[in-house]
């Protein structure tokens, strides 16, 4: 298992709902929650492999949302 951490423009419980959809149907994720209150708005992502990163990636970013890896 590996978790991915990413730096996102999601600013609302709105956007939270409206990528989860995505999130929930893919494949490699595990699960997944957002930090509102971080200045950051993170986006934790637990997942089968590492792999996914990229997809995870651009899939939140095709819903019209920043997400950018944070190396940790």
């Amino acid at each position: 298992m590996t978790v991915l951490v990413f730096k996102t423009s999601l600013s609302s419980k709105e956007d939270v709902n409206h990528i989860g959809a995505v999130l929930n149907s893919h494949p490699q994720v595990l699960t997944w929650n957002v930090d509102l209150e971080d200045c950051e708005n993170i986006l934790r992502i637990e997942t089968k492999d590492c792999a996914s990163m990229d997809g995870i990636r651009e899939s939140v970013q095709m819903l019209g949302f920043d997400c950018e890896n944070l190396d940790h």
